[in-house]
């Protein structure tokens, strides 16, 4: 009887721990994309993504040519940017090191978000933060504070933006809309 009992419970854990496993490997997938390496040379293939874990695509990029191909894993420092499934991650510095920045609006004035892992009360965090760049321009982090500033200074030339922020249309709470306005706005 004990021997029944002590195989059951055996079963049950196996079947936990297995459970466990194959969901941790099932979370991430190879999607579409490509790496441009330091010499500017586009290489298609697949990029792993975490659609559970975003933070992992800021750390580093997992390229495979094909499914079963060998697995090169590039850091922001090896490549240029690289895209999955139609989002774009560009090698950027960030306070002296070099970090992958997701593009959120392309045009006039790039957006970008960076993220990092930050502790809080014992507890491990993703923080974003927003950067801009102005086409042959710096790459400017915006700080919450003084975004109306920020933005006004690099978007004067569109008068309907400047009133739409001092009308606080635009906060910083949905700053990709107003960069994908502006940029709207510059292309037509």
């Amino acid at each position: 009887m004990k021997i029944n009992r002590l195989f059951s419970n055996a079963i049950v854990v196996v079947a936990v721990v297995l459970a466990f496993n194959l969901n941790a490997f099932a979370q991430a997938k190879y999607f579409p994309g490509y790496v441009i390496n330091l010499t500017g040379d586009t290489i298609k293939g697949e990029i792993k993504k975490n659609p559970k874990r975003d933070f992992d695509n800021f750390a580093k990029a997992a390229y495979r040519k094909k499914e079963g191909a060998e697995i090169k894993t590039y850091n922001p420092t090896k490549i240029k940017e690289y895209c999955v499934d139609g989002v774009t991650f560009v090698s950027r510095n960030v306070d002296g090191e070099q970090v992958f920045v997701k593009r959120l609006s392309v045009g006039t004035v790039n957006l970008y978000e960076s993220q990092v892992e930050v502790l809080q009360m014992n507890d491990l965090k993703v923080k974003s933060d927003y950067y801009m760049e102005k086409i042959n321009g710096a790459f400017v982090k915006i700080k919450s504070g003084k975004f109306k500033k920020q933005v006004e200074e690099v978007m004067s030339d569109n008068q309907e933006i400047v009133k739409a922020l001092a009308d606080k249309k635009y906060e910083y709470e949905n700053i990709v809309e107003l960069f994908n306005a502006y940029n709207k706005a510059t292309t037509n």
